[in-house]
């Protein structure tokens, strides 16, 4: 990536050496009094955490007190955190000018929503001329240290966990994975970008298979934080995220099987003479669903509480490959759906006995243990009947 180099016009500047990183990396700090209206424009955000928001109500109290004209936007607000490779006084005439030069992962840390707010009204040509924003100006900051910076600055509106994950480049081997799929564009990686899924739910999705943390020959031992808690399947990614890439050949499959269960468990259902819309944990929209995964699009799908013990099942399937000790299906991703067919209608009866016992809760479903457990060992079980009729 080619410098960029933006300038900030600022009336006052001053340089603060850092107390423990300047003698080792002559790190610095560098505090500018901006005006607003002068503020540049397009500062890239790679190193923030979290897509700005500034819908939220907050965020409007910031905005009158930003077009106020009391001249205080400076003192009512902490500004604008940005890393940056270097800073140069270039003028010492009039208000003083500094060159800032950005490198590759460089921008704003900490204030994104303060910026995107300045620049909206900047478009206006509405901000008054007696306001100022404070930009704090770190420079040569070793790159393994931004995303722990990222997360300490932005204590104001928690960042979530997933956000700080994606800047530390957790993430990147799943992105790689599925980066040329159709669907890939549609995953949000981090806080308030848009998407049909965010890489918790991937994250989710991955633990029902996670052989490693939830062996598939212990039936009593299954992966329902997957969607009771999603913070904690996250949690366990953070602890162990080895063994989550050891999925890696089956995660398309994976997210494959997510839609085929949810969008063709009603034709499993109505052949058999049922009526898949009466169900409690059904959800029926008019115009279609678009399934993310398959692209499938369909007026009925199961409701999560139903499907994630479902599709946990079929954990069943997954097992070490003893050469490079990755996951893989056994049999094939074939066979796994194959398994499906046969098997489809017996578990969505489980799953109906278990909405009728449970006071039709499709959350109850999600969160009941003995629910997860008996599905996996009826999966195990026509599994093992299959291969026995095969010999």
């Amino acid at each position: 990536m080619t410098l960029k180099t933006f300038v900030f016009p600022a009336r006052l500047a001053r340089r603060v050496p850092d107390p423990v990183f300047y003698d080792q990396f002559a790190m610095e700090r560098h505090f500018l009094f901006v005006p607003v209206a002068k503020v540049p424009d397009d500062l890239p955000m790679d190193p923030n955490a979290r897509v700005p928001n500034i819908r939220r109500t907050v965020y409007k109290e910031v905005r009158d007190s930003l077009l106020s004209t009391d001249g205080m936007f400076h003192l009512k607000h902490k500004g604008i955190t940005l890393v940056a490779k270097s800073l140069e006084k270039r003028s010492e005439t009039g208000e003083s000018e500094y060159l800032v030069k950005l490198d590759k992962g460089h921008g704003i840390l900490d204030g994104g929503h303060t910026y995107e707010l300045i620049m909206k009204e900047k478009s206006k040509g509405e901000l008054p001329a007696n306001q100022y924003v404070k930009f704090e100006v770190l420079t040569n900051v070793q790159p393994e240290m931004i995303h722990e910076i990222a997360g300490g600055l932005n204590t104001s509106v928690q960042v979530q966990d997933m956000s700080l994950d994606n800047l530390s480049g957790k993430f990147d081997w799943l992105k790689r994975v599925i980066a040329k799929e159709h669907y890939f564009n549609k995953i949000a990686w981090r806080e308030n970008e848009e998407g049909e899924f965010d890489a918790r739910d991937l994250i989710s999705l991955l633990t029902c298979f996670n052989i490693a943390r939830f062996p598939n020959n212990v039936s009593d031992t299954q992966p329902v934080l997957a969607y009771e808690k999603k913070s904690s399947a996250l949690k366990l990614f953070q602890d162990d995220p080895a063994s989550f890439e050891r999925l890696g050949p089956i995660v398309k499959d994976i997210f494959l099987l997510h839609d085929i269960i949810a969008a063709g468990a009603r034709n499993k259902w109505n052949e058999d003479g049922g009526v898949f819309g009466q169900l409690a944990f059904v959800e029926r929209k008019r115009s279609k669903f678009t399934m993310c995964f398959s692209g499938e699009e369909v007026e009925y799908r199961l409701m999560s509480g139903a499907l994630y013990p479902i599709l946990a099942a079929f954990r069943w399937m997954v097992e070490e490959d003893k050469k490079t000790k990755r996951f893989v299906w056994r049999g094939g991703f074939e066979v796994v759906r194959s398994l499906w067919d046969d098997s489809a209608l017996e578990v969505l009866k489980m799953t109906r006995q278990a909405s009728d016992e449970l006071g039709r809760n499709p959350n109850a479903i999600g969160k009941s243990r003995n629910h997860w457990a008996n599905l996996f060992a009826r999966v195990a079980m026509r599994d093992l009947i299959r291969s026995q009729m095969n010999r």
